[in-house]
């Protein structure tokens, strides 16, 4: 069964056999090397010469911790909300007892410098930190972090901008240093096709020294201590998942073999493209707006012409795993990771399958 879902997305046997390599003491130059061996490739694809760390969690974790770090001490909070994952950010804060504010825009919709600027003018106090989702798993809206950030500076220079890249990261570029982002954190089993059990971040200095005074960090994935530990020692602070970093080690040789991530970038939008031609050709809809479509996910409504469940089983029994919508659009909608180690190829089989079921369910292609 091939996974076209959003997250975990499908794993090459390369990678999977990568695991299988012998495991090592996490106290020792063996994971020193294998530390020194990720770290620049995570760097790269994060686009930032800066400090980025290695957590063995899911990103939720990670983005309690975050909010845990950055939120003590009154510090006010924007979540920018459009999808459930950003809802999700928010619910963690609240769920650590943090006031917090919210601007939702509609799903399928995405956030850019106008929308962060006139949200920010109808606030009475400056935030100290801002939450904004990059992809929108839910929906398949890819906001534009850098206008956020350039919002968020010609209103409140001192406040941090953190991004959840889960749904981008490996797959579109992020350019952490350039747009002068503060944290960006997302796991590792979408764009990057690995195994779950794995988050990367990236922390900027003064994300780190705002964290570093707030003595309430929690200790698990405590980013400040974990990058401490990390650059102190070059290991991790507490036991990682040794076999995932080593699949990571070997998916950053082949995507440098393959021509770097520009080309792995390049490769996202060209399968991007292929499925908005055909769900254009179909004379069918995306639920993200024009302006915000992601290059890793596309979230297509059926449009009353078909049951989505007849199509997912229709999927099923063709040998692919494809999502269905998420949440409120679960009967409306089905989603179409086009991520990680797919290629046009796959996505081209995928939608002539998906051509060949519509056909059965009743609802020929309209080309």
């Amino acid at each position: 069964m091939k996974l076209f879902i959003p997250g975990p997305t499908h794993v090459r046997p390369e990678i999977l056999a990568a695991q299988a390599a012998p495991m090592i003491s996490h106290r020792g130059e063996a994971m020193q090397e294998l530390l020194a061996a990720v770290l620049p490739g995570v760097r790269e694809a994060f686009g930032t010469r800066g400090d980025v760390i290695v957590l063995s969690c899911s990103t939720t974790g990670a983005m309690e911790a975050i909010s845990r770090s950055l939120l003590g001490g009154g510090a006010r909070a924007l979540h920018l909300l459009n999808g459930n994952f950003s809802t999700l950010w928010s619910q963690l804060s609240k769920n650590c007892g943090f006031d917090v504010i919210t601007e939702e825009r509609p799903w399928g919709a995405g956030y850019d410098e106008a929308t962060v600027s006139a949200t920010l003018a109808g606030l009475d106090e400056r935030p100290d930190v801002v939450f904004v989702t990059h992809c929108a798993t839910s929906t398949g809206a890819l906001s534009d972090i850098a206008g956020v950030v350039r919002a968020v500076r010609a209103v409140a220079p001192d406040a941090l901008v953190c991004a959840d890249v889960t749904s981008s990261a490996a797959g579109v570029p992020i350019d952490f240093d350039a747009i002068d982002l503060d944290i960006a954190v997302g796991g590792a089993q979408k764009a990057w096709a690995l195994p779950p059990a794995l988050t990367l971040a990236a922390l900027s200095p003064r994300a780190a020294a705002r964290m570093q005074g707030n003595p309430n960090r929690g200790q698990a994935h405590d980013l400040v201590a974990a990058l401490a530990y990390q650059n102190d020692t070059g290991m991790t602070m507490t036991t990682p998942s040794i076999p995932v970093i080593q699949a990571l080690r070997r998916q950053i040789d082949d995507i440098h073999a393959a021509g770097g991530f520009a080309a792995r970038f390049e490769r996202h939008r060209t399968m991007q493209q292929l499925v908005l031609d055909w769900v254009a050709a179909r004379r069918l809809t995306t639920l993200a707006d024009p302006a915000f479509r992601s290059p890793t996910v596309t979230s297509i409504a059926c449009g009353g012409r078909f049951v989505i469940a007849d199509l997912l089983a229709g999927y099923r029994e063709a040998g692919f795993f494809v999502g269905g919508g998420y949440g409120k659009t679960q009967a409306t909608h089905w989603r179409i990771g086009h991520m990680g180690d797919h290629t046009p190829e796959d996505v081209e089989e995928l939608l002539a399958v998906t051509d060949t079921i519509l056909t059965r369910v009743g609802s020929a292609p309209a080309t």
